[in-house]
């Protein structure tokens, strides 16, 4: 049988470009992580070498401007050493330490007054005096070296020069607009330096009298023996006109140049920025302000740029040793440079790398295409083949000769090819040969279920009835032909709760997926694969044990799921069994143990009673023959006792007890109830030649009723003694072990056979002789121990003796005692 022409799968070409995309990370990968590497090399090499040039022309600029600094400081001293400046100030110090401290402040103060209001005086004595010519001649060059630069630039940055004496009075200046009075002045006690003197560069600030950003220097002048300081000599420069001239001349590039800055970041001289204003990004200052020269990649430029650039910096040395002891600060050179110029190479050189590794990336891929070709051409000329052999069609073999595995795994398809054609030659005789079995299978399968004598029906997942054996045709009555198809719950007449509770239960066993080879074992343990064949304990059947009456008969029944054909939905299959019969006969069969278990309650009672009777009897008849009134009381008390037990016995076995489990209980001292059950046992048996020994340890009392516990330790006792009526040795113990109390009552009798000791609380059993016993004495002490909460064993070896182990809770006697110390 020739099987359908299967529809031809799209061709993929995924092969080519996995070959292409490995080629590409066997080649392109290594080179583009060398290229990268060459880039970050390139570019820490070229950021070292602007770095580097940065940092030695910062160095150098500060060198120079150290210089410049330098000479002024020293042409300006040289007004310091005028021996005519020094004489009047020796005079001036020595008038004013002949006044007293009122004397001199009325003085200064007159004289403040005289300077404010401009008197003709006190201007020509500053203005004009002699001291005012030697100012007036430094400033005009007098003293100066023509030939040299730097003087120049000084004069005209001068923006003020005046003289102070040591109580800080302006004695002579180059113009009016300055103060009279300078001796609170931060400059003026800087240079003064109490006295020692000191030289004093101030720090920049907005002079608003001259509307420019200027610092000042002062110098102290020493007395003639250079022993104290006399006066301050004090200088205001124009801070742009005095370092323009050293700092804007030095450009390179578009936009790079050096600036001077303190250590605020207050902008000094810069061909950019105004003097004055500070630097726009904070995070620069203590990047460029260390104490040593260097250069560092910096977050922005300090100009407003927030790209990344690289800065050189140098700190004024010289210089910085004066400005620090003045006024805390330092000045620094700053050199720098836009970041698109800074980085420009750094960008030329990526555009080239990129360039380079496309190209690379671009030939592999052109390589990689070709080489792939190559190996998949004859890779899908076997996929072609492979194709036409799933459809049966057998051509002339494959040819390849690439003389590689590919040639070989051609050589396997053609053999493999052959091998196939020799198979496929006889498979349509087995294919027929199989569906002969399958058919037998299902006509033997379907003999075998109209045999079974109980109802089968297959349901499908419509609820419709599929199939039926000849039991089901029986058992409701109806054909073949008018039954298949039908709802099966058109034949079931049940009530809705009952038809709801079967489609729940049919829909729980149905199979949707046919058990696989790796869960085999699995799937037959579950009870919704069982065969509805195999015979079934039905006493056992689990929650699939159910029962429901169809046509006034009782059936039980049990669902099993039957695997789905192929393309079909699964079904469910139902085996029912009529008990009608077997129910009527297990309705007798409980009738019958109702009734046998009232005997055995009659039977308990009445052995309990008997005791008490007894003694009722007894005391009775010694009543009639008592003469002493007390004597008839006491005995008339033993009565109501002995009724009180009875009484107790019968709501014991009445279930009466069970109602309120501490009414009438009492404390109970296990020691004296052992006692005394002990006497009154042996009391019945007056002659047995026993030895009685007792160990009762120190045990708490505990909760409850001591005639029903006597009771049970008096049975006990009891068939102690009797299996000892050759003599033998008895010995009683009571003990506290942990969160329980032991008692233990040990004979040395017959003891019990080990068949027999599982049984010995069962009603009725015994193994004494006819009228020794009635086998309820160990059935009456097992309820009241277990009542109490207790436990009670017994262990017994044939002719050595039996042992009784009895345990009741600690807890009740720790409930007793403290019952027992509140009362």
């Amino acid at each position: 049988m020739k099987s359908p022409e299967p529809k031809p799968a799209k061709r993929k070409k995924g092969l080519t470009k996995k070959l292409v995309l490995s080629m590409l990370l066997v080649g392109a990968l290594p080179l583009l992580i060398g290229l990268m590497l060459a880039f970050y090399q390139g570019t820490q090499e070229i950021q070292e070498v602007n770095g580097s040039s940065f940092e030695a022309l910062a160095t150098e600029t500060a060198r120079k401007l150290d210089l410049v600094m330098a000479d002024e400081l020293a042409r300006t001293a040289l007004l310091t050493t005028d021996v005519k400046i020094i004489k009047q100030l020796e005079r001036t110090r020595d008038a004013l330490s002949e006044l007293n401290p009122q004397e001199l402040a009325l003085t200064l103060k007159q004289e403040q007054e005289a300077w404010n209001g401009r008197e003709a005086n006190i201007l020509q004595r500053i203005l004009k005096g002699p001291f005012a010519e030697v100012l007036q001649e430094h400033v005009g060059g007098t003293f100066m070296d023509p030939g040299h630069p730097i003087p120049v630039i000084t004069r005209s940055a001068t923006r003020g020069l005046f003289i102070t004496d040591r109580a800080g009075r302006v004695v002579a200046s180059l113009d009016s607009d300055v103060p009279y009075l300078h001796q609170e002045e931060a400059w003026w006690k800087g240079a003064f330096h109490n006295g020692v003197g000191q030289p004093y560069i101030g720090q920049i600030a907005f002079d608003s009298l001259r509307g420019v950003y200027t610092f000042t220097l002062a110098l102290p002048i020493m007395d003639s023996l250079r022993y104290e300081a006399i006066g301050v000599l004090h200088r205001i420069y124009d801070a742009k006109e005095f370092f323009a001239p050293s700092i804007d001349i030095i450009r390179f590039g578009k936009t790079g140049h050096v600036m001077l800055i303190d250590s605020r970041g207050v902008v000094l001289s810069c061909p950019i920025l105004p003097t004055g204003t500070s630097i726009s990004d904070t995070r620069l200052i203590p990047l460029v302000t260390p104490l040593r020269a260097g250069w560092t990649p910096a977050p922005s430029d300090g100009h407003g740029g927030t790209e990344s650039s690289i800065i050189g910096f140098a700190p004024l040395s010289n210089t910085r040793q004066i400005t620090q002891i003045s006024t805390g600060q330092t000045w620094h050179m700053f050199v720098w440079q836009s970041s698109e110029e800074v980085f420009a190479p750094i960008e030329h050189f990526f555009k080239w790398t990129a360039t380079f590794g496309l190209l690379g990336v671009a030939l592999l891929v052109t390589l990689g295409y070709i080489a792939a070709n190559r190996i998949a051409a004859p890779i899908r000329r076997l996929q072609e083949a492979a194709q036409q052999i799933g459809r049966g069609e057998y051509r002339e073999p494959i040819t390849l000769s690439t003389g590689d595995e590919i040639e070989e795994l051609a050589d396997e398809v053609n053999r493999m090819n052959q091998q196939l054609a020799s198979q496929f030659a006889g498979l349509e005789s087995q294919v027929e040969l199989k569906t002969q079995e399958v058919k037998y299978l299902e006509e033997s399968t379907i003999k075998i279920l109209d045999n079974v004598p109980d109802p089968v029906l297959m349901v499908g997942p419509d609820e419709q009835i599929e199939y039926l054996n000849n039991a089901s045709k029986e058992a409701f009555a109806v054909t073949n032909g008018e039954i298949i198809g039908t709802p099966l719950f058109q034949i079931f007449a049940l009530d809705p709760a009952t038809q709801d509770r079967l489609k729940q239960e049919m829909h729980a066993v149905q199979v949707t997926e046919p058990p696989s080879s790796d869960n085999t074992k699995t799937n037959l343990s579950n009870t919704a694969m069982q065969d509805p064949l195999v015979p079934t304990n039905w006493a056992q059947a689990g929650t699939y044990r159910q029962e429901i009456r169809i046509n006034q008969r009782t059936f039980r029944y049990r669902w099993f799921g039957v695997q789905a054909r192929p393309g079909r939905e699964p079904s469910a299959g139902l085996v029912l069994r009529d008990t009608t019969e077997e129910s009527i006969l297990q309705d007798r069969v409980i009738q019958g143990e109702k009734l046998a278990s009232l005997g055995v309650l009659s039977a308990g009672i009445g052995h309990e009673l008997n005791n008490p009777l007894v003694g009722v009897i007894g005391l009775g008849e010694a009543i009639q023959e008592e003469t002493n009134t007390e004597q008839i009381k006491e005995y008339a008390r033993g009565i109501v006792q002995h009724g009180k037990r009875m009484a107790s016995i019968v709501r014991d076995f009445t279930g009466q007890s069970g109602k309120k489990l501490t009414e009438g209980q009492t404390l109970i001292n296990l020691n004296e109830l052992l006692e005394q059950s002990l006497t009154t046992v042996k009391d019945l048996f007056p002659s047995a030649p026993l030895d009685i020994q007792t160990h009762l340890g120190a045990i708490p009392p505990i909760q409850g009723k001591s005639l029903e516990l006597g009771q049970a330790f008096t049975n006990i006792i009891t068939n102690a003694f009797q299996s000892m009526k050759q003599g033998g040795k008895l010995d009683i113990s009571t003990e506290t072990s942990g969160h329980e109390l032991e008692i233990r009552i040990q004979d040395t009798g017959t003891g019990i056979p080990p068949t027999h000791l599982p049984r010995v609380f069962d009603p009725f059993f015994t193994t004494k002789g006819q009228g020794e016993g009635s086998g309820l004495g160990l059935t009456v002490a097992y309820r009241i121990i277990n009542k109490l909460g207790g436990h009670i064993r017994m262990e017994s070896e044939e002719s050595r003796g039996t042992t009784c182990f009895i345990t009741l809770p600690v807890s009740n006697a720790h409930l007793a005692k403290e019952r027992s110390s509140t009362s």
